[in-house]
């Protein structure tokens, strides 16, 4: 276990002396005895050291932190010698790639339109041969393939476009995916057609994957590097760069370093062997020639994805320097960048992380850098499954379950750029009201395929389910964003509302988007708090072990000289698991769990407190929090990410207990530290102000003679009383969101005859 900094990078060292040099292609290059190692760089040094054993770069770049290689004996010999700390992540990489060989010789022929194409990786004549069936099977959606230019060795590279037969593809916003810059990547070119697959199998029977081909125009490369890409199937399983004869006995120019923004800075090589060589010249690459004029040729296009593997990243420009971009871009490809991670964990719980390129490393002259900076589309490099198990060879059985969850995040891009405008709540919509209290709520608008008429932005809002929604003109503060305010609303009461919005050409956009058939709904409820622990004085909670205690931290320990627990929090003590130092290593787990709390009759269950938490990558070390309704059987809640989660700041964290505590008479939490693993380590958890809230439906007064739950007491009760009197289920099952009590207007605790005469009154007045 490692920690020296963000950057996750794979290396090869070959024995026999660099593999950018030319093999003879009846020779496959052989790794016999090369292991594949996690090593911590500490400086820039360093790294030209490790690099004068003889490396291959095997991720997409390098610096100080960890850096993973696959090492010759000898190779390792020197990493020894160096003084270099490491980690074997696996003993031997050819007994990997010989089974691949193996297993990729024996697999049989498939139907390209058979999903069991999908099993295995497939060459470039069976991806073409793919493509082509493509064209056969949905004639009215995807053009024949088309050649936008030709490699070094004279291959042709092909394009295909994919778009519904409704209006001028040339017309409507267009989307670029391309993949395969990186030879030895072969999960890129699977993802980007298993994506590709799905939008043209559901097109027919899904409305919304129709309405996106109808409205968008794909434009997409599958290998834009067919050279190396070949080669990698045929030689050396680990190349990652074309094919160019450099002149020196070196071949190859890193495909995704030879763009002109940023060219020939930081994280690309001038030395013709380095797996970064940028080239000669920006664009000096027939390959990337034809990328360029590729998307030049289509200015329709919004938005770009080019897929690499492997490291679980979605990352937007700029790579080339420590730089993003401005405003109102900036907020946008982070806001969807976020969106298309969180849609890629729903599918498989698999984590990727936004940010932005440089945010890894530095990386100059990469593709996503150029077409943010030519074309204005906004751009991203996703890095693709997995974070160093298996590297290059992600095994056969993880490349469907890889594209479902990238089809996911392809489908959050396709309905943005689909919309005209983009309707959205930076602080999200209110899950509860406070009764008989105004809301206000955060509206932006974003310009997507139209303009913003500013003086459009409506909200439409009412009390109950039935009856007519009011309008409110939204106020204008700065930019793109506007304030709505939900009127007041009584206790018990459901409050309905939708967003309405106009184009300059008066095209109306609705959130949602079919309202009013759909609408966004919020309860008033009180709040009550179920438990409530500030540690000022100890809680009594148990504690299983391990360095668990109450107290006040002492401040020391910190592997990495982060601000300690004893900064930033105001009470007198916590309960943390390193008030005198740092975790210890190598142990199992232990607990600190609260007693058992009610939440009978009880609606989102909350928790919120503040941690202090410096934990390393969840394959290493590990901290959960869990829940439990009988205090043996644990859920998780959270658990520390496999990312670099060390914040060393005192935080407030806010889970939503509801699925498993919501309306339950017996709820335990339990905060766990451990297992660890050997090497670094860190300060652990420290936790403070813990309290547990939720809404209480029961917590609301009647509103006698309210039938209807619209907030006033009218003729539209009548009918409504009648049922409530006569057939109190029929009445539940028409008004389920009102309670039938507010019937009960003589307040005898029955709904009765005896309650007409005073609905009367209330109905008529005094």
């Amino acid at each position: 276990m490692f920690r020296g900094g963000s950057v996750w990078v794979t290396v090869l060292v070959l024995s026999f002396g660099g593999a950018a040099f030319a093999q003879d292609a009846d020779q496959p290059v052989r790794f016999d005895g090369h292991k594949f190692v996690r090593v911590a760089v500490q400086s820039l040094e360093q790294l030209d050291a490790i690099h004068a054993l003889d490396v291959i770069l095997m991720s997409d770049a390098e610096g100080v932190g960890l850096v993973d290689f696959v090492v010759s004996p000898q190779a390792l010999a020197g990493l020894d010698a160096l003084g270099v700390s490491y980690k074997v992540l696996n003993d031997d990489i050819q007994k990997d790639i010989d089974a691949e060989r193996a297993r990729l010789a024996a697999a049989p022929e498939v139907d390209p339109r058979d999903r069991g194409w999908f099993d295995d990786y497939k060459t470039n004549d069976q991806i073409l041969q793919f493509i082509d069936a493509w064209t056969a099977t949905y004639p009215n959606l995807v053009s024949a393939k088309y050649q936008i230019g030709t490699s070094w060795e004279g291959r042709p590279i092909y394009a295909v476009t994919i778009t519904g037969p409704v209006g001028n593809p040339s017309a409507k916003p267009g989307i670029c995916f391309n993949g395969t810059c990186h030879a030895r990547e072969w999960i890129s070119p699977m993802t980007v057609l298993y994506s590709m697959d799905r939008l043209l199998r559901e097109y027919a029977t899904d409305p919304e994957v129709r309405n996106l081909l109808d409205k968008l125009t794909f434009y997409v490369c599958v290998v834009t590097n067919p050279d190396g890409y070949l080669y990698s199937w045929s030689t050396n399983r680990l190349w990652r760069k074309t094919r160019r004869n450099n002149g020196d006995g070196s071949y190859g120019v890193d495909w995704n370093r030879n763009f002109a923004k940023g060219w020939g800075g930081s994280g690309s090589s001038g030395t013709p062997s380095s797996d970064t060589y940028r080239g000669t010249a920006p664009f000096s690459e027939p390959e990337t020639q034809a990328f360029r004029d590729y998307v030049l040729a289509h200015p329709n296009i919004r938005a770009h994805i080019d897929f690499h593997s492997y490291s679980q990243l979605v990352m937007w420009p700029f790579g080339y320097a420590s730089l993003e971009p401005p405003e109102p871009d900036r907020t946008a490809m982070r806001t969807l960048g976020t969106d298309m991670t969180t849609a890629i964990y729903s599918v498989h719980q698999v984590t990727y992380t936004p940010q932005a390129c440089y945010q890894l490393y530095l990386a100059s002259g990469v593709s996503i850098d150029w077409v943010y900076d030519a074309t204005g589309a906004f751009s991203w490099t996703i890095e693709l499954r997995d974070t160093g198990e298996y590297g290059f060879q992600l095994p056969a059985n993880q490349i469907i379950p890889t594209g479902e969850e990238i089809y996911a995040a392809v489908r959050v891009l396709c309905d943005y750029f689909s919309l005209l405008l983009k309707i959205e709540f930076p602080n999200g919509l209110p899950t509860f009201l406070f009764p008989d209290t105004p809301e206000d709520v955060l509206v932006s608008f974003t310009n997507v395929g139209g303009t913003l008429d500013p003086n459009s932005p409506t909200l439409f809002t009412r009390v109950g389910s039935s009856g007519a929604f009011t309008a409110v003109p939204l106020t204008p503060l700065d930019g793109k964003q506007y304030r709505a305010t939900l009127p007041a609303t009584p206790c018990g009461y459901k409050r309905q509302f939708y967003f309405s919005a106009e184009t300059t050409n008066h095209e109306i956009v609705l959130s949602p988007p079919d309202a009013p058939t759909t609408v966004y709904e919020v309860e008033a409820l009180p709040i009550v708090t179920v438990l409530a622990a500030n540690m000022d004085t100890n809680p009594g909670w148990t504690i299983s072990g391990g360095q668990w205690a109450w107290g006040r931290p002492t401040g020391s320990g910190g592997a990495y000289g982060g601000p300690d627990p004893t900064s930033g929090f105001t009470g007198l003590n916590v309960y943390g698991y390193n008030l005198s130092g740092d975790y210890t290593n190598n142990m199992p787990e232990y607990h600190l769990t609260t007693p058992a709390f009610n939440c009978t009759g009880l609606q989102q269950v909350k928790l919120g407190f503040w941690r202090w938490l410096g934990v390393e990558r969840s394959q290493y070390d590990h901290a959960y929090l869990r829940i439990s309704t009988n205090g043996s059987t644990w859920t998780n809640v959270w658990q520390n990410p496999n990312a670099d989660t060390a914040d060393y700041a005192w935080t407030y964290q806010e889970f939503d207990l509801s699925p498993w505590a919501e309306n339950k008479p017996t709820v335990y939490l339990r905060w766990t530290m451990g297992t660890t693993d050997s090497g670094w380590t860190f300060c652990g958890w420290n936790i403070d102000d813990v309290e547990v809230f939720a809404l209480d439906p029961a917590g609301c007064p009647t509103h006698p003679g309210d039938l209807n739950c619209d907030g006033h007491v009218d003729f539209g009760d009548i009918n409504p009383f009648v049922l409530a009197l006569t057939n109190p289920a029929s009445y539940a099952a028409t008004f389920p969101n009102c309670n039938i009590m507010n019937g009960d207007v003589n307040k005898d605790g029955l709904v009765d005859f005896g309650d007409i005469n005073p609905f009367v009154r209330l109905l008529t007045g005094p």
